[in-house]
C-alpha cells in the first residue's frame, strides 16, 4: 500500500517497463549461465565474515543488471521510476531520507551479522553491544547517505541533460516541419 498516491504518466510507466524487462532478461540469463557453469564444475566464490561464501558470478550479474537498468533509464531521460522520473529539480529531501533509511538498515544488517558470527563485543554485555551498534550507525548512515545522494544526483544530471537534448531535437524537427509547410 502506498502512503501517497500520485498519478503516473503512462509513457513513463511503459518506458520503465521496457527497461526493467531488459534488466530481468539480463539477470535471468546471467543466473542461467551461472547454473550451467556450476553444473560443469566452475564456481567462483568469495569468503564473507561469517565463514560462508558468496557466489561472485551471481553478484556480478546482479550488479550488472542494476547498472544497465540505471543507465538505460538515464539514456531515456528518466532518473527514477517514481513521481520524480522527469523532475526539473533534484528532490534532495526524498533521496536524503532514502539514504538515511538505507544506512540505518545497513547498520542493522552489519550488526546482526557480527552478532551471529560472534564478534568480540557480543560477550561483553548490553552496553558494549549498544556502543558497537552506535558505532555502526555513525559510520554506515553518513557513508550510505552520501553514496545514495551521489548516485541519484549523477543520474539526475545525466537524465536532465538527455531530456534537454531530446527536447531540442524535437523543437528542431518542429521548426523544420513548419519551414516545409510554407
Amino acid at each position: 500500500m502506498k502512503l501517497f498516491y500520485k498519478a503516473k504518466d503512462e509513457r513513463v510507466v511503459a518506458e520503465i517497463n521496457r527497461i526493467y524487462k531488459i534488466g530481468f532478461h539480463l539477470l535471468s540469463f546471467g543466473i542461467l549461465a551461472d547454473i550451467l557453469l556450476q553444473a560443469i564444475g566452475v564456481r567462483l566464490e568469495g569468503s564473507t565474515v561469517v565463514d560462508s561464501s558468496i557466489n561472485l558470478i551471481e553478484f556480478a550479474v546482479l550488479m550488472l543488471a542494476w547498472a544497465v537498468s540505471l543507465f538505460l533509464m538515464s539514456r531515456k531521460g528518466l532518473m527514477d521510476d517514481n513521481a520524480f522520473a522527469e523532475a526539473d529539480r533534484f528532490p534532495l529531501k526524498i533521496y536524503l531520507a532514502q539514504g538515511v533509511l538505507a544506512g540505518t538498515v545497513a547498520a542493522i544488517v552489519v550488526s546482526a551479522v557480527q552478532f551471529v558470527s560472534g564478534a568480540a563485543w557480543v560477550s561483553m554485555g548490553v552496553p558494549y553491544m549498544l556502543l558497537a551498534f552506535a558505532a555502526q550507525l555513525l559510520f554506515m548512515v553518513p557513508t550510505v547517505t552520501v553514496l545514495v545522494l551521489l548516485i541519484t544526483y549523477a543520474t539526475f544530471c545525466y537524465a536532465k541533460r538527455r531530456r534537454a537534448r531530446a527536447q531540442a531535437q524535437m523543437d528542431g524537427e518542429d521548426s523544420e516541419d513548419s519551414d516545409l509547410q510554407r
